[in-house]
Protein backbone atom coordinates (compact mmCIF):
# COMPACT_ATOMS: atom_id res chain seq x y z
CA UNK A 1 0.00 0.00 0.00
CA UNK A 2 0.98 3.58 -0.66
CA UNK A 3 -1.09 5.45 1.24
CA UNK A 4 -0.23 8.53 2.93
CA UNK A 5 -0.74 9.99 6.47
CA UNK A 6 -0.11 13.58 8.09
CA UNK A 7 -0.93 13.80 11.36
CA UNK A 8 -0.81 17.33 13.41
CA UNK A 9 2.65 17.81 11.02
CA UNK A 10 4.43 20.69 12.25
CA UNK A 11 7.52 22.92 11.32
CA UNK A 12 9.37 25.36 12.91
CA UNK A 13 12.33 27.38 12.11
CA UNK A 14 13.22 28.80 15.14
CA UNK A 15 10.57 30.77 16.79
CA UNK A 16 8.59 30.52 13.62
CA UNK A 17 6.17 28.21 12.61
CA UNK A 18 5.51 27.93 8.76
CA UNK A 19 3.45 24.69 9.22
CA UNK A 20 0.74 24.95 11.78
CA UNK A 21 -0.78 21.20 12.23
CA UNK A 22 -1.58 19.96 8.62
CA UNK A 23 -3.98 16.76 8.86
CA UNK A 24 -3.81 15.20 5.83
CA UNK A 25 -4.73 11.60 4.14
CA UNK A 26 -3.59 10.38 0.98
CA UNK A 27 -5.13 7.11 -0.48
CA UNK A 28 -3.41 4.62 -2.36
CA UNK A 29 -3.14 5.67 -6.01
CA UNK A 30 -4.44 9.01 -5.66
CA UNK A 31 -3.27 12.10 -7.45
CA UNK A 32 -3.25 14.80 -5.07
CA UNK A 33 -1.79 18.65 -6.00
CA UNK A 34 -0.83 20.80 -3.03
CA UNK A 35 -1.57 24.41 -4.00
CA UNK A 36 -1.17 27.99 -3.01
CA UNK A 37 0.38 31.59 -3.47
CA UNK A 38 3.75 31.75 -2.55
CA UNK A 39 5.23 31.37 0.86
CA UNK A 40 1.69 29.12 1.79
CA UNK A 41 4.21 26.02 2.64
CA UNK A 42 3.39 23.67 0.25
CA UNK A 43 7.30 23.12 -0.84
CA UNK A 44 8.17 22.80 2.67
CA UNK A 45 5.46 20.18 3.44
CA UNK A 46 6.37 18.37 0.47
CA UNK A 47 10.06 18.07 1.26
CA UNK A 48 8.96 16.78 4.92
CA UNK A 49 7.06 14.26 3.38
CA UNK A 50 10.55 13.32 1.55
CA UNK A 51 12.64 13.86 4.44
CA UNK A 52 14.49 16.75 3.16
CA UNK A 53 13.30 18.73 5.88
CA UNK A 54 13.12 17.71 9.28
CA UNK A 55 9.91 17.46 11.30
CA UNK A 56 9.03 19.72 14.09
CA UNK A 57 6.02 18.01 15.73
CA UNK A 58 3.50 15.27 14.30
CA UNK A 59 4.21 12.05 12.35
CA UNK A 60 4.16 11.19 8.75
CA UNK A 61 3.74 7.61 7.42
CA UNK A 62 3.74 6.10 4.34
CA UNK A 63 1.92 2.54 3.90
CA UNK A 64 1.11 2.80 7.63
CA UNK A 65 4.76 2.88 8.82
CA UNK A 66 5.47 6.24 10.63
CA UNK A 67 8.84 7.75 8.47
CA UNK A 68 9.90 10.50 10.81
CA UNK A 69 13.09 9.24 11.53
CA UNK A 70 13.36 7.36 7.83
CA UNK A 71 16.28 8.74 5.40
CA UNK A 72 14.58 9.92 2.46
CA UNK A 73 16.07 7.18 0.55
CA UNK A 74 14.59 4.29 2.45
CA UNK A 75 10.91 6.14 2.72
CA UNK A 76 10.18 4.25 -0.83
CA UNK A 77 9.66 7.83 -2.79
CA UNK A 78 10.90 9.43 -6.12
CA UNK A 79 11.16 13.20 -6.37
CA UNK A 80 11.39 15.15 -9.37
CA UNK A 81 12.32 19.30 -8.97
CA UNK A 82 11.65 22.08 -10.39
CA UNK A 83 15.18 21.73 -11.78
CA UNK A 84 15.94 18.72 -13.81
CA UNK A 85 18.86 18.46 -12.12
CA UNK A 86 20.64 15.99 -14.96
CA UNK A 87 24.15 14.80 -15.10
CA UNK A 88 25.48 17.12 -17.82
CA UNK A 89 28.11 14.32 -18.68
CA UNK A 90 26.11 11.05 -18.63
CA UNK A 91 23.53 10.53 -21.56
CA UNK A 92 19.98 9.43 -21.05
CA UNK A 93 20.43 6.43 -19.97
CA UNK A 94 23.02 7.31 -17.53
CA UNK A 95 21.11 9.78 -16.39
CA UNK A 96 18.19 7.21 -15.16
CA UNK A 97 20.25 4.15 -14.21
CA UNK A 98 22.64 6.30 -11.91
CA UNK A 99 20.91 5.85 -8.63
CA UNK A 100 20.32 2.04 -9.59
CA UNK A 101 23.89 1.70 -10.07
CA UNK A 102 24.76 3.71 -7.38
CA UNK A 103 22.09 0.91 -5.20
CA UNK A 104 23.77 -2.15 -6.82
CA UNK A 105 20.70 -3.01 -8.85
CA UNK A 106 21.95 -6.15 -11.08
CA UNK A 107 22.52 -4.99 -14.82
CA UNK A 108 19.83 -6.77 -16.14
CA UNK A 109 17.09 -5.29 -13.81
CA UNK A 110 18.44 -1.99 -14.56
CA UNK A 111 18.64 -2.46 -18.42
CA UNK A 112 14.80 -3.39 -17.77
CA UNK A 113 14.00 -1.08 -15.96
CA UNK A 114 15.46 2.07 -18.01
CA UNK A 115 14.16 0.47 -21.08
CA UNK A 116 10.55 -0.20 -19.54
CA UNK A 117 10.80 3.90 -18.51
CA UNK A 118 11.82 5.11 -22.14
CA UNK A 119 8.75 3.05 -23.95
CA UNK A 120 6.46 4.79 -21.21
CA UNK A 121 8.00 8.69 -21.74
CA UNK A 122 8.95 7.81 -25.63
CA UNK A 123 12.77 8.28 -24.46
CA UNK A 124 13.88 5.40 -26.66
CA UNK A 125 15.22 6.92 -29.70
CA UNK A 126 16.93 9.45 -26.81
CA UNK A 127 18.87 6.99 -24.71
CA UNK A 128 22.18 7.95 -26.13
CA UNK A 129 21.98 12.00 -26.23
CA UNK A 130 22.95 13.81 -23.62
CA UNK A 131 20.99 16.58 -22.06
CA UNK A 132 22.74 19.53 -24.63
CA UNK A 133 21.21 17.78 -26.99
CA UNK A 134 17.44 17.56 -25.56
CA UNK A 135 14.92 20.06 -25.61
CA UNK A 136 13.49 21.14 -22.19
CA UNK A 137 10.50 19.27 -22.27
CA UNK A 138 12.39 16.24 -23.16
CA UNK A 139 14.76 17.13 -20.13
CA UNK A 140 11.65 16.83 -17.91
CA UNK A 141 10.78 13.06 -19.06
CA UNK A 142 14.52 11.89 -18.39
CA UNK A 143 13.99 13.63 -15.22
CA UNK A 144 10.62 11.71 -14.73
CA UNK A 145 11.81 8.75 -15.93
CA UNK A 146 15.02 9.04 -13.48
CA UNK A 147 11.94 8.65 -10.75
CA UNK A 148 9.97 5.72 -12.75
CA UNK A 149 12.88 3.53 -12.38
CA UNK A 150 13.08 3.42 -8.81
CA UNK A 151 9.58 2.19 -8.66
CA UNK A 152 8.96 4.19 -5.60
CA UNK A 153 6.06 3.64 -3.23
CA UNK A 154 4.97 7.87 -3.67
CA UNK A 155 5.84 10.28 -6.53
CA UNK A 156 6.34 13.45 -5.52
CA UNK A 157 6.48 16.35 -8.21
CA UNK A 158 7.58 19.94 -6.99
CA UNK A 159 6.69 22.47 -9.48
CA UNK A 160 8.46 20.16 -12.40
CA UNK A 161 6.87 22.38 -14.99
CA UNK A 162 7.94 25.78 -13.87
CA UNK A 163 11.02 26.28 -16.29
CA UNK A 164 8.71 25.18 -19.62
CA UNK A 165 6.76 27.48 -22.47
CA UNK A 166 3.20 27.54 -22.11
CA UNK A 167 2.98 25.29 -25.02
CA UNK A 168 5.40 22.49 -23.45
CA UNK A 169 3.57 22.82 -19.97
CA UNK A 170 0.19 22.28 -21.73
CA UNK A 171 2.01 19.18 -23.49
CA UNK A 172 3.91 17.76 -20.27
CA UNK A 173 0.55 18.24 -17.88
CA UNK A 174 -1.28 15.50 -20.13
CA UNK A 175 1.80 13.43 -20.14
CA UNK A 176 1.93 13.44 -16.58
CA UNK A 177 -2.26 12.94 -16.26
CA UNK A 178 -1.86 9.82 -18.48
CA UNK A 179 1.34 8.56 -16.84
CA UNK A 180 -0.82 8.52 -13.82
CA UNK A 181 -3.22 6.64 -15.71
CA UNK A 182 -0.86 3.66 -16.68
CA UNK A 183 1.20 3.42 -13.54
CA UNK A 184 -2.08 3.64 -11.00
CA UNK A 185 0.65 4.81 -8.28
CA UNK A 186 0.03 7.65 -5.27
CA UNK A 187 1.25 10.99 -6.70
CA UNK A 188 1.74 14.38 -4.77
CA UNK A 189 2.44 18.03 -6.84
CA UNK A 190 2.98 20.97 -5.70
CA UNK A 191 2.65 23.90 -8.18
CA UNK A 192 0.93 27.85 -7.69
CA UNK A 193 -0.85 27.10 -10.90
CA UNK A 194 -4.47 26.53 -10.37
CA UNK A 195 -4.85 25.73 -13.71
CA UNK A 196 -2.60 22.79 -13.42
CA UNK A 197 -3.94 21.58 -10.18
CA UNK A 198 -7.57 21.87 -11.48
CA UNK A 199 -6.83 19.59 -14.42
CA UNK A 200 -4.33 17.47 -12.85
CA UNK A 201 -6.02 16.34 -9.29
CA UNK A 202 -8.34 13.76 -8.16
CA UNK A 203 -8.16 16.25 -5.05
CA UNK A 204 -6.80 19.56 -4.43
CA UNK A 205 -5.28 20.82 -1.16
CA UNK A 206 -5.37 24.23 -1.02
CA UNK A 207 -3.15 25.86 1.40
CA UNK A 208 -2.40 29.29 2.80
CA UNK A 209 -0.32 30.57 5.43
CA UNK A 210 0.94 27.34 6.89
CA UNK A 211 -2.82 25.93 6.79
CA UNK A 212 -5.07 23.86 4.99
CA UNK A 213 -8.01 25.99 3.79
CA UNK A 214 -9.65 23.63 2.01
CA UNK A 215 -9.57 19.81 0.64
CA UNK A 216 -11.75 18.70 -2.06
CA UNK A 217 -11.99 17.41 -5.89
CA UNK A 218 -11.71 20.26 -8.34
CA UNK A 219 -15.30 20.98 -9.31
CA UNK A 220 -16.31 20.96 -5.26
CA UNK A 221 -13.80 23.55 -4.93
CA UNK A 222 -15.09 25.38 -7.68
CA UNK A 223 -18.92 25.10 -7.02
CA UNK A 224 -18.63 24.93 -3.42
CA UNK A 225 -15.40 27.17 -1.73
CA UNK A 226 -15.46 27.41 2.02
CA UNK A 227 -13.65 30.51 2.08
CA UNK A 228 -13.44 33.86 -0.14
CA UNK A 229 -9.78 32.78 -0.07
CA UNK A 230 -10.38 29.99 -2.10
CA UNK A 231 -13.38 31.31 -4.21
CA UNK A 232 -10.71 33.57 -5.02
CA UNK A 233 -7.93 31.37 -5.71
CA UNK A 234 -9.69 28.24 -7.51
CA UNK A 235 -10.78 29.74 -10.69
CA UNK A 236 -9.43 31.98 -13.63
CA UNK A 237 -10.15 34.48 -13.91
CA UNK A 238 -10.80 34.69 -10.62
CA UNK A 239 -14.01 34.61 -8.96
CA UNK A 240 -16.02 38.58 -8.73
CA UNK A 241 -16.44 40.16 -5.68
CA UNK A 242 -18.97 43.06 -4.50
CA UNK A 243 -19.13 44.55 -0.82
CA UNK A 244 -22.56 43.54 0.39
CA UNK A 245 -24.81 44.21 3.45
CA UNK A 246 -26.64 41.60 4.89
CA UNK A 247 -30.20 42.92 5.64
CA UNK A 248 -31.90 39.62 6.92
CA UNK A 249 -32.79 35.90 6.54
CA UNK A 250 -36.21 34.39 5.02
CA UNK A 251 -36.73 31.05 3.94
CA UNK A 252 -35.07 32.02 0.67
CA UNK A 253 -32.35 32.76 1.64
CA UNK A 254 -30.13 35.93 2.48
CA UNK A 255 -31.27 39.45 1.84
CA UNK A 256 -28.11 41.60 1.28
CA UNK A 257 -28.06 44.94 -0.39
CA UNK A 258 -25.39 45.71 -3.13
CA UNK A 259 -24.49 49.38 -4.15
CA UNK A 260 -25.36 49.96 -7.79
CA UNK A 261 -27.78 46.50 -7.64
CA UNK A 262 -29.96 47.36 -4.94
CA UNK A 263 -31.89 44.58 -2.48
CA UNK A 264 -31.35 40.83 -3.82
CA UNK A 265 -32.01 37.30 -2.51
CA UNK A 266 -29.25 34.94 -2.32
CA UNK A 267 -29.79 31.50 -2.01
CA UNK A 268 -27.63 30.42 0.90
CA UNK A 269 -28.16 28.64 4.62
CA UNK A 270 -27.34 30.75 7.36
CA UNK A 271 -24.37 29.08 9.63
CA UNK A 272 -22.50 30.41 12.15
CA UNK A 273 -21.79 34.28 12.24
CA UNK A 274 -23.13 36.72 14.72
CA UNK A 275 -27.01 37.86 15.01
CA UNK A 276 -25.76 40.91 14.30
CA UNK A 277 -23.42 40.43 11.51
CA UNK A 278 -24.09 42.88 8.71
CA UNK A 279 -21.09 43.02 6.51
CA UNK A 280 -20.80 40.32 3.58
CA UNK A 281 -19.36 40.24 0.11
CA UNK A 282 -21.23 38.98 -2.78
CA UNK A 283 -19.00 36.53 -5.14
CA UNK A 284 -19.93 35.59 -8.98
CA UNK A 285 -17.57 33.61 -11.46
CA UNK A 286 -16.82 35.81 -14.72
CA UNK A 287 -18.40 33.00 -16.96
CA UNK A 288 -21.88 33.16 -14.93
CA UNK A 289 -22.19 36.67 -15.47
CA UNK A 290 -25.11 37.64 -18.15
CA UNK A 291 -24.84 40.52 -20.15
CA UNK A 292 -28.07 42.77 -20.40
CA UNK A 293 -29.90 45.71 -21.85
CA UNK A 294 -28.12 48.47 -19.76
CA UNK A 295 -31.37 50.32 -20.05
CA UNK A 296 -33.62 48.04 -17.80
CA UNK A 297 -30.62 46.30 -16.10
CA UNK A 298 -30.04 46.33 -12.44
CA UNK A 299 -26.24 46.92 -12.85
CA UNK A 300 -24.10 48.53 -15.61
CA UNK A 301 -20.50 48.70 -16.01
CA UNK A 302 -18.61 50.84 -18.42
CA UNK A 303 -16.08 48.62 -20.29
CA UNK A 304 -12.26 49.14 -19.74
CA UNK A 305 -10.64 46.77 -21.63
CA UNK A 306 -11.74 43.97 -23.79
CA UNK A 307 -9.65 40.58 -24.08
CA UNK A 308 -10.14 38.55 -27.47
CA UNK A 309 -9.43 35.12 -27.27
CA UNK A 310 -11.48 33.82 -30.64
CA UNK A 311 -14.09 31.87 -28.85
CA UNK A 312 -14.36 33.63 -25.88
CA UNK A 313 -14.10 36.99 -24.98
CA UNK A 314 -13.21 38.75 -21.41
CA UNK A 315 -14.83 41.77 -20.58
CA UNK A 316 -13.51 44.26 -17.70
CA UNK A 317 -15.58 46.73 -16.43
CA UNK A 318 -15.73 49.35 -14.15
CA UNK A 319 -18.67 48.83 -11.92
CA UNK A 320 -17.69 51.15 -8.66
CA UNK A 321 -16.31 48.24 -6.72
CA UNK A 322 -12.35 48.52 -6.00
CA UNK A 323 -11.21 45.79 -8.36
CA UNK A 324 -12.59 45.48 -12.24
CA UNK A 325 -15.40 43.23 -12.60
CA UNK A 326 -14.35 40.68 -15.42
CA UNK A 327 -17.14 38.63 -17.46
CA UNK A 328 -16.76 35.97 -19.47
CA UNK A 329 -18.38 36.08 -22.65
CA UNK A 330 -18.86 34.93 -26.31
CA UNK A 331 -15.83 35.57 -28.33
CA UNK A 332 -17.81 37.05 -31.20
CA UNK A 333 -19.28 39.79 -28.52
CA UNK A 334 -18.91 43.22 -29.80
CA UNK A 335 -18.46 45.29 -26.97
CA UNK A 336 -15.71 47.93 -27.18
CA UNK A 337 -13.52 50.17 -24.73
CA UNK A 338 -15.65 53.06 -23.10
CA UNK A 339 -19.38 51.42 -23.87
CA UNK A 340 -21.84 50.47 -21.08
CA UNK A 341 -23.02 46.84 -20.70
CA UNK A 342 -26.05 45.96 -18.21
CA UNK A 343 -24.93 43.09 -16.17
CA UNK A 344 -27.66 39.94 -14.80
CA UNK A 345 -26.90 37.82 -11.81
CA UNK A 346 -28.72 34.16 -11.95
CA UNK A 347 -29.55 33.77 -8.44
CA UNK A 348 -27.90 30.03 -8.21
CA UNK A 349 -24.50 31.30 -9.08
CA UNK A 350 -24.06 33.49 -6.61
CA UNK A 351 -21.72 32.98 -3.50
CA UNK A 352 -22.14 34.70 -0.52
CA UNK A 353 -19.07 35.47 2.33
CA UNK A 354 -19.69 36.77 5.96
CA UNK A 355 -17.24 39.47 7.07
CA UNK A 356 -14.41 37.15 8.45
CA UNK A 357 -14.75 35.26 5.07
CA UNK A 358 -16.28 31.81 5.81
CA UNK A 359 -19.20 31.09 2.89
CA UNK A 360 -22.54 30.62 3.64
CA UNK A 361 -23.82 27.24 2.00
CA UNK A 362 -26.00 27.11 -0.36
CA UNK A 363 -29.32 25.34 0.11
CA UNK A 364 -28.87 23.64 -3.19
CA UNK A 365 -25.79 22.33 -4.25
CA UNK A 366 -24.83 23.37 -7.79
CA UNK A 367 -25.02 21.17 -10.86
CA UNK A 368 -21.48 19.66 -11.69
CA UNK A 369 -19.95 18.63 -14.77
CA UNK A 370 -19.59 15.05 -13.11
CA UNK A 371 -22.96 14.92 -12.11
CA UNK A 372 -25.57 13.21 -14.78
CA UNK A 373 -28.40 14.69 -16.09
CA UNK A 374 -31.26 14.59 -13.54
CA UNK A 375 -29.15 14.21 -10.80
Amino acid sequence: MSDLTLRNVIKSYGSTKVIHGVDLQVRDGEFVVFVGPSGCGKSTLLRMIAGLESITGGEVAIGGEIVNDISPADRGIAMVFQSYALYPHKDVYGNMAFALRHAGVDKAEIDARVQRAADILGLRDLLHRRPKELSGGQRQRVAIGRAIVRDPKIFLFDEPLSNLDAALRVQMRVEILRLHQRLKTTMIYVTHDQVEAMTLADRIVVLHGGRIAQVGTPLELYHHPDSIFVAGFIGSPKMNFLEAALTGWSQEGAHVQVPSLGEIVVPVSRQGGSERETGARLGIRPEHVQLADPATAAMRGEVLVVERLGGETYLHLDVGAADPFVVKTDGAVSARSGEHVGLAFPPHALHLFSASGAAFPHRERHRTLAEPQGA
